[in-house]
C-alpha cells in the first residue's frame, strides 16, 4: 500500500485504529453520498455535524473515517464498534487533518500541478485544462467544482498513485482561502482567468477580489503565471510584481503572449462550437471546443498556454479539445423535441457571466432568426452594490421577446420593469411561465445563482 491509513494519521498527527487500508481513495463528506469503499471524512458543520452520521457511512460501505476525538465522543460512537472500518482519529478539526493527509500524498505522486482561479471560467478552463494534458499524461482533476480547501484535499486523495498531472480548481468568498489552498497544495503553473464583481459582501470592490485572486501566486512552487491580460487590474499587477516567475498573458490586446485574433461560436443540430485563431510567438494556431461563447476563447488560450508549460503541443491540445463533452450547467446547448433551444447556465452568476450569458444568447438567436426569452434568477453576494448591478443587468436584456425574473434582487434594484418582463414569485411559477415560453418556440437563456434552483426549470424544459 503506497499511502496508508497509518500514514495519513501521521501526517495529520491522529492515531489509527483497526485494519490497515489505503488511504488514497474517494472520500465523502456526506454520508449519503457514500459508495463501498469509500472513505468518509466527518465534519462539523454550520447546519449539522457529520460525526452523527459515521454509523449510515459505514452501513453504506465506508472502509475509512476520519474524525475527530471530540467529535466521536460527543456522537457516542468508539472504533471498536465498526471491526471492519478503519479510523483516523484527530485532535484536529477535520478540515484541518484532510488537507494535511492530502497534502502529504501530493508530496509522495509529485504530480505536475495546475491551479485555476478567477471570477469566472474556472471550471470550463479545468476541464480544457484537463483535456489538452490527457494527450500525453495521466491527468487527475475534480469531478465537479471541489474548489475550497475541503474539495481541493477529496480531490488530492481520490487521484491514482500513477497521476501525472493533477488540475485543481480554486475558489474563494474571503481573504486568506486560497493562500491555504497553495499552502497545501502548491501548484507550479498558475492561471487566473478573470478579476471582476463576484461575492463582493466578502471582498468589498472589484480591487479586493484582486488581492484575493492573487494570493494564488504565494505558492512556494510557483513557475508560472498565465492571466487575462486585457483585464486592467490583472495586467497592472503583473506588471510590478512576480519577477522571477514566467509570466504569460492572454488577450485580445497588443502586448498578450498569446493574441487572441478571431473568434466564431455556432449554434447548429450538432449542438454548439467555439472556435478560436490566436497567436503565439509568430505562429497562428486554430482551436475548436464544443463551448458556447466568445468568452471562451480566452479559455481555451489560457488551457493551451497550460499545457504548453508541461510539454503538450497545440496540437496535442487541439485534439484533447475536439473529445470534450458540453458541461452541464455552464453553457450546455440542447434542443427539445419541439425545435426549442435551451441554453443551460443554471449552474451561478455573476455580473460578468450573467452579461456573457446574455449577449452569447442574443447573438445566437439572432443568427438564427430565432425569438430569443430569457429566465434569470438573481445574483447572490454582491453586497450593497447589488442593485447596481441587477439594473445593468435588466438593461443587457432589454432586447428579449420574454424575461422572467426570480428573486428579491430585482425588486430591490428599483428599476421599473417593461412589459416583456416579468417577475415571478417562485421557482414554481418561473418553471411554469418557460414552458409556457417554450411553446412559442426560440431559445431559451437560463441562468441565475445556483440557490435559486434553476436546474430545475432546464429539466423541466428539456425533459421532453
Amino acid at each position: 500500500m503506497a499511502f496508508t491509513v497509518s500514514d495519513a494519521a501521521a501526517a495529520c498527527g491522529g492515531i489509527s485504529y483497526g485494519p490497515e487500508a489505503e488511504a488514497a481513495r474517494a472520500w465523502r463528506c456526506d454520508s449519503r453520498e457514500v459508495r463501498e469503499g469509500d472513505g468518509f471524512a466527518a465534519i462539523r458543520g454550520a447546519k449539522t455535524d457529520g460525526h452523527l452520521y459515521i454509523k449510515q457511512a459505514a452501513e453504506q460501505g465506508a472502509c475509512v473515517v476520519l474524525a475527530e476525538r471530540e467529535g466521536l465522543e460527543g456522537a457516542g460512537i468508539r472504533p471498536a464498534d465498526f471491526p471492519g472500518v478503519s479510523f483516523i482519529v484527530t485532535e484536529r478539526r477535520t478540515e484541518e487533518a484532510l488537507a494535511l493527509a492530502a497534502s502529504e500524498y501530493l508530496r509522495r505522486v509529485a504530480p505536475k500541478t495546475i491551479a485555476i482561479t478567477g471570477s469566472v471560467g474556472k471550471t470550463t478552463t479545468r476541464e480544457l485544462t484537463a483535456a489538452a494534458l490527457a494527450q500525453r499524461y495521466k491527468v487527475h482533476s475534480a469531478v465537479r467544482s471541489f474548489n475550497t480547501i475541503i474539495g481541493c484535499a477529496l480531490t488530492v486523495l481520490s487521484m491514482a498513485e500513477e497521476t501525472e498531472a493533477l488540475v485543481l480548481e480554486l475558489g474563494t468568498n474571503h481573504f486568506g482561502e486560497i493562500a491555504e489552498m497553495v499552502k497545501y497544495f502548491p501548484p507550479e503553473t498558475v492561471i487566473i482567468t478573470e478579476v471582476a464583481p463576484a461575492h463582493l459582501e466578502g471582498f468589498g470592490s472589484v480591487c479586493g477580489v484582486l488581492r484575493a485572486k492573487l494570493e494564488i501566486c504565494g505558492s512556494a512552487k510557483l513557475k508560472k503565471i498565465i492571466f487575462n491580460c486585457d483585464n486592467a487590474l490583472l495586467r497592472e499587477a503583473m506588471s510590478h510584481n512576480y519577477d522571477n516567475v514566467i509570466k504569460i498573458g492572454v488577450g485580445r490586446e497588443a502586448g498578450a503572449g498569446i493574441l487572441i485574433e478571431e473568434c466564431r461560436v455556432a449554434l447548429s443540430d450538432g449542438g454548439p462550437s467555439t472556435s478560436v485563431r490566436c497567436r503565439e510567438a509568430g505562429r497562428e494556431i486554430t482551436l475548436s471546443a464544443p463551448l458556447f461563447g466568445e468568452q471562451h476563447a480566452y479559455n481555451m488560450c489560457f488551457a493551451l498556454a497550460a499545457a504548453e508549460s508541461c510539454g503538450v503541443s497545440a496540437q496535442e491540445t487541439a485534439r484533447g479539445f475536439d473529445a470534450m463533452a458540453q458541461l452541464g450547467g455552464r453553457g450546455l446547448c440542447r434542443r427539445t423535441a419541439r425545435g426549442v433551444w435551451v441554453i443551460d447556465e443554471a449552474y451561478n452568476a455573476n455580473p460578468a457571466s450573467m452579461r456573457a450569458a446574455i449577449r452569447n444568447a442574443r447573438a445566437a438567436a439572432e443568427s438564427l432568426g430565432l425569438r430569443k426569452c430569457a429566465a434569470l434568477g438573481g445574483m447572490r453576494e454582491l453586497g450593497g452594490s447589488a442593485p447596481e448591478w441587477h439594473r445593468e443587468i435588466l438593461e443587457a436584456a432589454a432586447g428579449f421577446d420574454s424575461v422572467l425574473l426570480l428573486g428579491d434582487e430585482w425588486k430591490e434594484c428599483g428599476a421599473p420593469l417593461a412589459d416583456n418582463f416579468t417577475l415571478c414569485s417562485s421557482l414554481d411559477e418561473l418553471v411554469s411561465r418557460a414552458l409556457e415560453e417554450s411553446a412559442k418556440g426560440g431559445l431559451i437563456l437560463v441562468k441565475g445563482s445556483n440557490s435559486y434552483g434553476l436546474k430545475k426549470a432546464v429539466a423541466a424544459l428539456t425533459e421532453e
